[in-house]
């Protein structure tokens, strides 16, 4: 991370007045940093950390600026972090610090994590746990460990170095220093998220511009997957953000506040989405509201941000173009292959090192402008009893632009046709949009029946801890009942339905 200290270093010299950091602390009091505020601080928390003595470090709870400067602090002492996700689940969080040999945890965990016998002090305004731990296997120096949330419920920890981490965070912020530069971020979705803490954090500060960062709390985010809508627009009106980094749920949700309370998005200049499919209904809607949105693409093997669009280069549908950093080739399956920065490793009881080329598991094309189109997960993909091939992700993206269907998995494989799983309150209203989403989709692709079932958030067993869905688990739980209490949209019976003779 030489790049982003030599730069926060200069900013401290060139524009020391200008806020770096405005936010919350670990109290919830506002604190505002300045480049050379910020500057001085890292330096001195660096000092402490390293007094500490500490093998892995375990970063936890809520947005906040003491989040932050434990982060970049440990990044310029050398001290490898891993961030634990607030939205984990107790047995999730025991997992990482297990897996990682976490043996000093700064921050809050869920309060069924064992940490017994543990000595406790303050840091940064935020409770540190200082835990007896093995030694850890041989890591590459000054590591992240970031863990994704699997299908599996067990998360996989994925080891990055200081130099991937900084190839693609220098990668970003020259891609967006081509244009106007937005002069405030307004961070939303969880730090412990490599997408938010690079996007979020790391850009920002290279670029010299300042950084939000309220309480997830304060923007009404609940867990993962929950949201109020009337504290998120109190928080956009509040910090009047330029840029924000999305996922396609809460920019339906940023697009409904803008057409309900224009004032609300007024200063938004640069939206990236990403994290799944976005429908491009959903994009022609933010158009219509005056908002840029830019999709992207990655994984936290290749240290989040592989491809993006941008305002020069922009093609609606796509992922954008490859950044610099990175080489993207197609296997000759369709899989999305990258070379360049990338993972270290995997961590688990032991550290599997990782070389050379990442094969993503998505399945993609690229135009002949050099655009990449993400087609869904190569494990995902569905091949109906007529023979067609068919993205479950593609038609679940065109759903997120209906409000009754932000829950909708589909099923299909080896069926007639296809059935939405929705979890809804309101089936009616569900039925309606189903109908209009199915005028938008090719015959093949149309679906031909619903399953009703809670909201997915009220049965967590359904999906992972960022909300995605376990479709192993959907196929187990649902398949066996769609010939039985599947609700064809042809008509209101429940009846199995059959291919044409």
């Amino acid at each position: 991370m030489r790049v982003l200290f030599e730069r926060l270093a200069d900013y401290a010299r060139s524009q020391p007045d200008q806020v770096a950091i405005h936010g919350s602390d670990a109290s919830g009091d506002c604190l505002i940093l300045t480049y050379q505020a910020l500057w001085g601080r890292i330096r001195a928390m660096s000092e402490t950390l390293l007094a500490l003595d500490t093998q892995m470090i375990g970063l936890a709870g809520d947005n906040s600026v003491s989040w932050v400067l434990i982060d970049l602090a440990a990044a310029y002492a050398g001290i490898s972090i891993v961030p634990i996700p607030p939205f984990f689940t107790a047995d999730q969080q025991q997992h990482v610090l297990e897996t990682a040999r976490v043996d000093r945890v700064i921050g809050s965990l869920h309060p069924d994590v064992a940490l017994s016998h543990a000595s406790v002090t303050t840091l940064a305004g935020l409770p540190c746990h200082a835990r007896d731990v093995d030694a850890l296997p041989a890591l590459p120096p000054a590591v992240k460990v970031t863990f994704t949330s699997g299908s599996t419920g067990s998360p996989k920890g994925v080891v990055l170095s200081a130099a991937t981490l900084e190839s693609v965070s220098v990668s970003l912020a020259s891609t967006v220093s081509t244009t106007a530069v937005p002069s405030r971020h307004l961070v939303v979705l969880p730090l412990s998220t490599l997408l938010e803490n690079i996007t979020g954090v790391y850009v920002p500060l290279l670029l010299g511009v300042t950084t939000v960062i309220p309480s997830s709390n304060d923007l009404g985010l609940i867990g993962s997957s929950q949201l109020n809508l009337n504290q998120l627009m109190s928080g956009l009106i509040r910090y009047r953000p330029q840029s924000l980094v999305l996922t396609p749920a809460l920019l339906r949700a940023v697009i409904h506040l803008g057409e309900q309370h224009p004032g609300a998005v007024a200063d938004l200049k640069h939206v990236a989405v990403g994290g799944a499919k976005v429908a491009p209904a959903l994009l022609r809607a933010a158009s219509r509201l005056g908002l840029s949105v830019f999709e992207g693409y990655g994984l936290s093997e290749c240290g989040s941000v592989v491809s993006l669009n941008t305002s020069e280069h922009h093609c609606v549908g796509s992922v954008g173009k490859p950044l610099p950093h990175h080489r993207v080739f197609l296997a000759s399956d369709g899989e999305i292959m990258v070379v360049g920065a990338t993972f270290s490793g995997y961590l688990d009881r032991d550290f599997h090192p990782h070389q050379g080329v990442v094969a993503t598991g998505d399945i993609g094309e690229f135009d002949d402008d050099g655009f990449l189109y993400v087609k869904g997960r190569k494990k995902n993909q569905l091949i109906t009893a007529f023979g067609r091939n068919i993205h479950p992700e593609w038609i679940e993206a065109e759903a997120m632009a209906y409000s009754a269907l932000s829950n909708m998995v589909v099923l299909g494989e080896g069926k007639d046709y296809l059935t939405a799983i929705i979890g809804s309150d309101s089936p009616d209203q569900a039925k309606q949009q189903l109908i209009q989403l199915n005028n938008q989709l090719p015959d093949y692709a149309q679906l031909r029946a619903v399953i009703f079932t809670a909201p997915f958030h009220q049965q967590p067993h359904l999906i992972t801890a960022n909300g995605r869905p376990k479709r192993d688990v959907f196929c187990q739980q649902f398949e066996p009942k769609l010939n039985t209490s599947a609700q064809s949209l042809l008509t209101d019976e429940t009846l199995p339905l059959t291919a044409h003779s």
